[in-house]
């Protein structure tokens, strides 16, 4: 079933989203005018939101900060031009990520779909494990901490995210981009070196070898597995 986006936002926004994503029928997308038409439409038919700031009534922070309180739904915010006091300001109100409405029906997609697959991920943790296993290595994401060999080793939130993902899907090779979605929202390029770096950096904190790599492998041409011990 497609997941459903209901948007309050311009008519050609939303036709352009709708033309990037129905095709497979991975993603609808269905426009309301006003704030009170889209609260009156929350039910548990929608998958996420996607606002337009300047379509919000002024006080534009007020407004927001009502829709927030009455949703669990993730939200996204498109701004004219975002500057850093802005974006700072909408996180602040409760929306879970901020974009410019330049960027391309495809990366706002993008950006849609990693936010349905975390609140989804997050529903699902109160029947998930706390714990994660591979052989020595321990995950504990209540305590937000990883030891090898019951020796805690120190990492960054992002090597910390990075390693998380990973262990839930130990012995898969997962895709570059499908880590770059889910870890970093898709705000880098599968090209970025930087998950290159972040993996380098695991595997200093955690391999006896870190040039020969036995438990955080590559794969060629695919990306990277923690392997099953």
């Amino acid at each position: 079933m497609p997941q459903q986006v209901l948007v309050l936002g311009d008519e050609d926004l939303v036709k352009s989203l709708q033309s990037a994503g129905m095709p497979g029928g991975a993603i609808g997308f269905v426009q309301v005018r006003s704030l009170d038409s889209l609260l009156s439409s929350l039910d548990g038919s929608w998958d996420a939101l996607l606002v337009m700031w300047n379509q919000l009534s002024d006080p534009k922070d007020e407004a927001f900060r009502s829709l927030a309180a009455q949703t669990d739904l993730p939200i996204i915010v498109l701004v004219n031009h975002s500057d850093v006091d802005l974006v700072v300001g909408i996180l602040d109100c409760g929306a879970d990520e901020c974009l410019e409405t330049q960027l391309s029906p495809r990366e706002i997609i993008t950006h849609l779909r990693a936010q349905i697959r975390r609140a989804t991920e997050y529903s699902r943790s109160v029947v998930e494990p706390t714990k994660l296993e591979v052989g020595p290595l321990r995950v504990d994401l209540a305590r937000h901490t990883v030891a090898l060999n019951d020796e805690i080793i120190e990492l960054t939130p992002r090597e910390f995210d990075l390693l998380t993902y990973l262990a839930r899907n130990v012995g898969r090779a997962v895709p570059r981009r499908e880590i770059i979605e889910q870890v970093w929202a898709g705000n880098i390029s599968t090209s970025s070196r930087s998950l290159d770096v972040h993996i380098g950096r695991l595997r200093a904190k955690l391999e006896a070898n870190p040039q020969d790599p036995v438990l955080l492998t590559t794969v060629t041409g695919v990306g990277y597995r923690l392997e099953e011990q």
